[in-house]
C-alpha cells in the first residue's frame, strides 16, 4: 500500500518535475506549431491545454519512476508550485503576465488550467510508480 504522507514528499523532486513539467509543454506546444496544427498566437485552445497534459503527464511520470512514494500529493504541489510562480510573475512585473496567458486571464480558466496540471501530473505519478512498484 502506498502512504500519502506530507513527509513523502520531497520538495527535490517536486521543483525538478515541475522544471520538467515546463520544459515537456513547452516543447510539445513548439512542436504544434512547427507541424501547423497551432499558429502560436494563442488562438486554438485545445492545443495549449494538450500540450500542458502532455508535459505535466510526462512531469509527473518522471517523479513517479524516481521517486514512488505519494503520487497524489506530489501532483497537487505541482499546482501549488503553478501557483506560486503565477503569483511570482504577476508581483514582480505585472506587465509580463500578459503573454504568458494565451487563453484569457479569467480566474476560472486559470483555475482549469492548474486543475488540469495536478490531474495529469497525479496521472503521470501513478503510471511511473506502478511501472516501478508493479502494483
Amino acid at each position: 500500500m502506498q502512504s500519502e504522507h506530507l513527509t513523502n514528499v520531497h520538495p527535490g523532486w517536486v521543483l525538478g518535475g515541475w522544471l520538467v513539467s515546463v520544459a515537456v509543454a513547452s516543447g510539445v506546444y513548439i512542436a504544434f506549431v512547427g507541424l501547423g496544427l497551432a499558429s502560436g498566437a494563442g488562438d486554438e485552445a485545445m492545443w495549449d491545454l494538450l500540450a500542458v497534459a502532455v508535459g505535466f503527464f510526462v512531469g509527473g511520470f518522471f517523479v513517479g519512476i524516481r521517486w514512488t512514494e505519494a503520487p497524489i500529493l506530489h501532483g497537487l504541489v505541482f499546482g501549488l508550485v503553478s501557483m506560486l510562480v503565477l503569483l511570482a510573475v504577476n508581483l514582480v512585473a505585472p506587465e509580463a503576465g500578459e503573454p504568458a496567458m494565451p487563453l484569457g486571464d479569467s480566474v476560472s480558466l486559470v483555475l482549469s488550467v492548474i486543475l488540469l496540471q495536478v490531474v495529469a501530473a497525479v496521472a503521470g505519478g501513478f503510471t511511473g510508480r506502478r511501472l516501478v512498484v508493479g502494483s
